[in-house]
């Protein structure tokens, strides 16, 4: 299902379980596109290529929870001064699914921001890789990127990658990344468990903080519904 709204300098685009092969999307000087993704069913597999023009924003978000494996991949184009953009996206891959998530943002020109923030949880065999190219070409100066990466890998025969590159060709600008793949944390388990609560729902607790914020990118109340399903059935 494919949703889409517009107004005057305001555009919005829902992918539910049906993520376009090979799309491109233009945002216009001065224009805000929000762009939302929803797996539950199906493939995750596609590639979304976004334009984004001076003074316009993207603000993008993917909410994973689709039982099938797949390659996702989205690049951000940001052509002009002031474009800007945001991503997340919150996977849960399981039952022996691999999952492959690639984004690109290309600072073309001075005065441009992005930030990205990929969270996952793979577990029950699953396979959850992240890959985040964020590159300043040279003249982009003034220009702040971030990327944020944090997997956690519920049991040994799961496993998690998070790769984020920098590539920076300018001097004057601001640019960083983190990168976390591990276990859960015992120490939280233990906190948790000390209060009653058993191993399996402390899990819960510490795979909902991970999960949850995800919703707070979305607006369509049967999605949202749908995504506290996927949640509470994932985990």
């Amino acid at each position: 299902m494919v949703k889409k709204a517009s107004n005057e300098n305001k555009k919005s685009i829902l992918y539910i379980d049906e993520i376009p092969s090979d799309c491109h999307i233009t945002v216009g000087r001065g224009e805000i596109l929000k762009l939302n993704i929803a797996s539950f069913n199906g493939s995750i597999n596609g590639k979304i290529d976004i334009d984004v023009e001076g003074d316009a924003k993207v603000e993008g978000a993917f909410a994973d929870f689709s039982r099938e494996p797949g390659k996702f991949i989205i690049n951000i184009n940001l052509n002009d001064a002031g474009a800007s953009c945001e991503w997340h996206l919150a996977s849960l891959a399981h039952a022996e699914g691999k999952k492959i998530f690639e984004t690109s943002v290309m600072h073309e020109k001075e005065e441009t921001s992005a930030l990205m923030s990929n969270y996952g949880i793979a577990r029950d065999s699953g396979n959850l890789t992240f890959s985040g190219t964020s590159h300043i070409k040279h003249g982009a100066i003034n220009t702040n990127t971030r990327q944020d990466a944090k997997i956690i890998v519920f049991d040994k025969d799961s496993d998690g990658k998070a790769m984020p590159i920098l590539r920076i060709d300018e001097n004057d600008v601001q640019a960083s990344h983190a990168a976390v793949v591990g276990r859960l944390n015992e120490q939280h388990l233990f906190y948790l468990e000390s209060r009653g609560i058993s191993e399996e729902n402390a899990k819960r607790i510490i795979a909902l903080g991970y999960l949850k914020p995800i919703e707070e990118f979305f607006d369509d109340e049967e999605v949202l519904k749908s995504i506290d399903q996927a949640i509470e059935g994932g985990i």
